[in-house]
């Protein structure tokens, strides 16, 4: 759906265009006060109204270069005549062949034909269903603003700093009476309009009478009316009919250099940046102390000469659950072995998890947060108890790859594998499973029981139990028609008969069965035992997790050479 403002808009429109029946409130009416009021405070809000069609509104603007505007008179930008129904280009025919005539002379005046249209309404002639009318956006701007059309909100969206949909231009288009509505959010307009050293430039028509008894309207002269240099317009009004109609010149509140910085600053991660203080290890100075995620804070290989600023890879260290937050939103959320990534916003490398179960980030990767991300890691904040990993000294300290990893990596790796090479028996039912199943390291119960969901929906559900059967079909090997995948694999694995080849798949059986009792339910005494169980014989659900991802991708491994033995 559009955005809040969107349809507040909408709702505002349908009441200042509703017909007054008493008549003195009619003659008040017909001088378009709430109507010019509804211009004067949309020009200053977000969200900024650049098309509105309604039983007795007419507003549409485009984006007329500034030495153009200088160019003209009042008068002459009152002549406009245009709306956003009309052909961007069209074939012209001459003695001389055909041609593509692009836009040129039919705005009504020459400052507005040198302007830009922000919008295109397109009618599918012919079509009678759904979307027969509609709005397309200037393609110059939404490939500047990257933004794009998502139906189910009737926007063009992109992603903000936070990874959250924002609708950028929202778009309600009516049907007979119904209100046809075009908003922009301004910061993006308003930056399109500085560096194009342009104004946005508003027509409205108000035509407010009653229809049904509307003869003509009569001899008398209109009124001018200027309410500023940049808002002006032509009214008559007689007993209960008028109309006002005129242009409002709407100009960026930024300099065109600030909108400049503005998108540099976009480019090299900049933007409004603002930086948390973290309790960090000052291995520089040897000491714990707080460093500010600001880069004037701190120090690096080619700059610490002449001071003793602690180094940007000063680790801070924070409880665990500091990533339960991007385990909860699988679509936004991307944890990865070492890294989280939010869609389109922003990526944390780096981090990982000491033997004292805290994590750990350096502060020139936290830098690159936004700043209310970095407020959520200062929240779970904290002296470190150990020091950092041993992975992340091999990796980030030494310069050399680890030759070791975690057993969900192996499983993971499996997986992959699988999948590049079809294999009959085997399919990965959703790429994004191979980005799930992350190492449980809170207290959690929920946590643990859905990294075992998710290990399960990866590697259980991925075998093909038909497949499997045929296989055993072929090597004679016998099995019962309810039998499903586990049970069947360990019939192959004994069918095999290799003393490498295991007897029964504990790994897998604990992956489905924590699905099925834990995960697949809301608890009870059962569940309880289980997650009991795994704390007294692990001592962490961590080191649960890890155990069954060790036996699953040993089993898993068997379970291939199995299906190569057999042919």
């Amino acid at each position: 759906m559009p955005s809040f403002f969107h349809k507040k808009i909408i709702d505002r429109i349908k009441y200042i265009d509703a017909l007054p029946t008493d008549i003195k409130v009619l003659s008040e009416w017909v001088k378009a006060g709430d109507h010019i009021k509804l211009l004067y405070e949309s020009a200053k809000v977000d969200e900024i109204v650049i098309y509105a069609s309604g039983p007795f509104t007419f507003i549409h603007s485009i984006a007329v270069p500034n030495d153009a505007l200088q160019k003209f008179e009042n008068d002459d930008l009152l002549k406009w005549s245009c709306n956003p129904y009309t052909s961007y280009a069209s074939y012209v025919s001459s003695n001389e062949g055909m041609e593509i005539n692009r836009g040129i002379g039919w705005r009504g005046c020459d400052a507005l034909d040198e302007g830009m249209d922000l919008i295109f309404g397109r009618t599918f002639e012919g079509w009678s269903g759904e979307g027969r009318d509609y709005f397309e956006a200037s393609q110059e701007y939404t490939h500047l603003t990257g933004i794009h059309w998502r139906p189910e909100y009737n926007a063009y969206c992109k992603f903000d700093h936070n990874g959250d949909l924002a609708q950028t231009i929202s778009i309600t288009v009516g049907k007979g009476q119904d209100i046809s509505l075009v908003t922009f959010t301004w910061p993006e307009l308003e930056e399109y309009l500085a560096i194009s050293d342009s104004s946005l430039v508003r027509m409205f028509d108000f035509t407010l009478l009653n229809h049904s008894n509307f003869s003509g309207w009569p001899d008398t002269a209109e009124n001018k009316i200027e309410l500023s240099e940049d808002f002006f317009y032509r009214q008559k009004t007689y007993g209960t009919m008028g109309y006002t109609r005129g242009i409002q010149i709407i100009r960026p509140r930024v300099t065109a250099e600030f909108a400049h910085k503005n998108v540099r600053d976009s480019w090299s991660g900049k933007k409004d940046k603002q930086y948390a203080e973290f309790i960090a290890h000052d291995w520089r100075n040897g000491c714990v102390t707080k460093i500010s995620t600001d880069p004037k804070a701190t120090a690096n290989y080619f700059n610490a000469e002449g001071n003793d600023k602690p180094f940007e890879l000063s680790p801070a260290f924070f409880r665990p659950e500091v990533l339960s937050k991007y385990k909860t939103d699988r679509d936004k959320y991307t944890i990865a072995e070492r890294s989280i990534s939010c869609r389109s916003a922003w990526h944390l490398k780096g981090y990982d998890l000491n033997e004292a179960g805290q994590i750990h980030a350096y502060i020139c990767d936290l830098r690159s947060l936004p700043y209310s991300e970095q407020l959520h890691w200062l929240s779970y904040n904290e002296e470190p108890k150990a020091g950092i990993s041993h992975r992340a000294v091999v990796n980030d300290f030494e310069g050399t790859f680890v030759d070791f990893s975690h057993p969900r990596e192996e499983v993971i790796s499996i997986a992959r594998r699988w999948r590049e090479r079809p294999i009959p028996w085997w399919t990965l039912r959703d790429e994004e499973l191979l980005n799930r199943a992350n190492i449980p390291l809170t207290t959690s119960t929920d946590e643990w029981a859905n990294a075992f969901l998710d290990l399960s929906k990866l590697i259980v559900e991925g075998f093909e139990v038909k497949a499997i059967r045929k296989r055993l079909d072929d090597a004679a090997i016998q099995y019962d028609s309810k039998e499903q995948s586990v049970l069947l694999l360990e019939r192959l694995l004994s069918g095999v008969s290799h003393p490498s080849m295991p007897a029964r798949l504990e790994g897998l059986r604990t992956i489905q069965m924590i699905r099925s009792k834990v995960a697949g339910h809301s608890g009870g005494s059962a569940a309880r035992t289980i997650a009991n169980d795994a704390i007294t014989e692990y001592g962490s659900y961590n080191e649960h997790f890890t155990h069954a991802c060790r036996l699953a991708a040993q089993e898993l491994e068997a379970v291939a050479q199995a299906f190569e033995a057999i042919g």
